[in-house]
């Protein structure tokens, strides 16, 4: 008999079999697991489509393949879980933290991560379309290769992530914090980066038509061969950036800095 106990020691839920069948059984009969304990559980594969886990402890659980869509994970702690190849679509993680987890190939499509902590994880090669990152934490993050096209991530934390080779095209940036960010070859083509900060961000031969960068910070960035044709840089400060080779056709607000 597995028993799911909350973090007031509580029983929540119980069922013959091990934990991944305990926790599909409380899916399909839609038990409230609010503030459940499961600590380093093995879920892998599982199938907890819909489950309500929200404020759950999921430290270090194996969550590698399972199915989360829909699920509520609203202040939920899967630090340093293991997530590879999961199916989060639409799921609840506002507020969620999940610093240091692998979230490598996993869709995220439509999920809302407003305000969560994602300090450090690796979702490379991860589909994060039309997802809600508005004030999230991702320093030091590894998104490389990643699809971010129509991503929400105004004011949100990306200092020293990684981007490059990335889809963000459509991304809302506006006010977000990209300094060192490595977005080399990243397809930033009718981003939002204005109020930005990408002081010493690296933006070698990434794509920036028609991007928005008004009033953005730029202090020594790197626009080194990209394409900047109709990008705006009203008010942006431009300070040590570099644009060696890159295409200035029809850019908006312009004024090549002097060289230092």
């Amino acid at each position: 008999m597995t028993q799911i106990k909350n973090k007031e020691g509580t029983e929540l839920f119980s069922h013959e079999g091990d934990w991944r069948e305990t926790l599909e059984a409380a899916a399909e009969e839609g038990v409230d697991l609010t503030k459940a304990v499961l600590d380093g559980v093995d879920l892998s594969g599982a199938n907890l489509e819909n489950l309500n886990l929200r404020q759950a402890s999921l430290r270090g659980a194996n969550l590698r393949g399972s199915n989360l869509e829909h699920t509520n994970l609203a202040g939920a702690n899967l630090h340093e879980a293991q997530l590879r190849g999961s199916n989060l679509e639409h799921t609840d993680l506002r507020e969620v933290v999940l610093a240091g987890c692998n979230l490598e190939g996993c869709n995220l499509e439509g999920a809302r991560l407003v305000g969560a902590n994602l300090v450090g994880i690796n979702a490379q090669g991860s589909n994060l379309e039309r997802v809600d990152l508005a004030r999230a934490n991702l320093d030091g993050a590894n998104l490389e290769g990643c699809n971010l096209e129509d991503a929400r991530m105004s004011e949100a934390n990306l200092t020293r992530v990684n981007l490059r080779r990335s889809n963000l095209e459509g991304v809302d940036l506006d006010g977000a914090n990209l300094a060192r960010a490595d977005l080399r070859s990243a397809n930033l083509e009718k981003a939002d980066l204005r109020d930005s900060r990408l002081e010493g961000a690296n933006l070698r031969d990434a794509n920036l038509e028609r991007a928005q960068l008004d009033r953005a910070n730029l202090t020594n960035a790197c626009f080194d061969g990209a394409n900047l044709e109709r990008a705006s840089f009203a008010a942006a400060t431009l300070t040590g950036a570099s644009f060696h080779g890159a295409n200035l056709e029809r850019v908006k607000g312009f004024i090549m800095p002097e060289p230092e």
